[in-house]
């Protein structure tokens, strides 16, 4: 999340995709920086937060998130 708004901060269109398990540090980590608004997309289980993913497991997460990451970039 940080490193999310760190490269809105310096002019980079960002968004962070968080495990939902650890949303509320993400939430948090928003109001702390000044965006309590900061939007994010939510992956949950069948993904472990880890983030430690097969190949074919980033490839279906990839296939499911990447119609809302294009939806937050082009609708701005």
């Amino acid at each position: 999340m940080r490193d999310a708004i760190e490269l809105e901060w310096a002019g980079v269109p960002s968004l962070a995709i968080i495990h939902e398990a650890v949303r509320g540090s993400a939430e948090s980590m928003a109001r702390l920086s000044g965006f309590p608004d900061y939007g994010f997309i939510l992956v949950d289980y069948p993904w472990i937060p880890t983030a430690v993913w097969t190949d074919d497991e980033v490839r279906t997460l990839a296939r499911r998130v990447a119609p809302q990451v294009i939806e937050r970039f082009v609708r701005g």
